[in-house]
């Protein structure tokens, strides 16, 4: 198990320098001069603003960080490539570089901020997506062809279908406007933001909407898995061999058949909690949700590149975790998966 963790982990690093350099490279090719973005309309002095290009290393500096001058008295443009090594020597201490658009603020005080709300937005979401998704699909296989078999199918079928941007905003006409005219104010939820120290609601109630906009189409996409993976494995020789036994229906299904039909079901639900830790752009943007996603969506709609390449490449690492501890967790759902190079008899 320690020898693959560990293998896994070098596999990392490749993949790592490589979305890094890709994203490094889009950034430094896209048309707009970074420093006229911070400017905005403002025209800045020659001296500040190559103060600026040298605190951002766009230009090459001393020891001091003072501009070097060519022999005409220009600066130097900072290659590339040495600019790219900067960043990953950043990156290892920590520095993920400083906001255009937010007076230099160092991005990594920028996501410490932010992530709190996607982190507690996602656990809730996959909360739900485990529990209802699971659930659902466990009963449509048990009855199956019946009413609630009929009813799971088409619920899941609508929600597949229905794009998460939509769904939320039908979520908010419902729970926030509907019902508070038709209850003339007595009872609705809230639609925007995440609440505070003044807000007219509880903090968790900021979360309910949201969280199951996030977990709609992923609750039906685990519900579809675990039906036709339980329907599969009930299917199974040795379910066969225990019902022989005379083993009852709930230990065969539960004691039996649940932890084989469950390894695809963990590994969706794994994937897709990285991906709602990634931080759900579209959610947190109808929701004006303050996480990641909302916030990536703001630098790349401002050019704010340091946020957008930080966002992305914390990102990148987390989903990476996430993969690692779903693959470690098949080895506790079924025996018979060893990582050691092993065969289990």
């Amino acid at each position: 198990m320690i020898k693959y963790i560990a293998k896994r982990i070098v596999q990392f690093i490749p993949v790592f320098l490589g979305v890094t350099l890709i994203l490094f490279v889009l950034q430094n090719v896209v048309p707009g001069d970074p420093i006229k973005l911070i400017a905005g309309e403002k025209k800045l002095d020659p001296q500040t603003e190559i103060s600026l290009r040298a605190s951002y290393h766009l230009i090459e500096t001393d020891e001091n960080g003072e501009a070097i001058l060519d022999e005409n008295g220009n600066t130097i443009e900072t290659p590339l490539w040495k600019r790219y090594i900067q960043y990953i020597v950043g990156l290892l201490q920590g520095d993920l570089g400083r906001s255009y658009q937010q007076n230099g603020k160092p991005v990594a005080d920028i996501l410490a901020e932010k992530y709190p709300y996607t982190i507690r937005l996602a656990l809730l979401a996959i909360i739900i997506e485990s529990i209802i998704g699971i659930a659902a699909g466990m009963i449509s296989a048990i009855k199956r062809y019946s009413a609630w078999d009929i009813g799971v199918t088409t619920v899941t079928s609508a929600l597949v279908a229905m794009p998460a941007f939509w769904f939320g905003m039908l979520q908010q006409l419902f729970w926030g406007i509907f019902l508070k005219n038709v209850t003339d104010g007595a009872f609705y939820l809230p639609i925007s933001g995440a609440g505070g120290p003044h807000a007219e609601f509880q903090a968790w109630a900021y979360y309910l909407l949201p969280a199951f906009t996030l977990a709609a189409v992923s609750t039906a996409y685990t519900a579809r898995i675990m039906r036709s993976q339980l329907l599969e494995v009930l299917g199974q020789d040795y379910i066969r061999t225990a019902r022989a036994k005379g083993l009852s229906r709930k230990a065969v299904i539960f004691r039996h058949a649940l932890k084989n039909a469950l390894i695809p079901v963990v590994t969706y639900i794994g994937m897709d909690f990285g991906g709602m830790l990634a931080g759900a752009i579209l959610t947190e943007t109808v929701f004006n949700w303050p996480g990641v996603g909302f916030e990536t969506y703001r630098a790349i709609t401002s050019r704010d590149w340091p946020v957008v390449l930080g966002s992305v490449t914390v990102i990148v690492v987390v989903v990476m975790i996430i993969n690692l501890v779903v693959d470690v967790s098949y080895a506790f759902l079924d025996p018979r998966i060893r990582f050691d190079g092993s065969k289990s008899e």
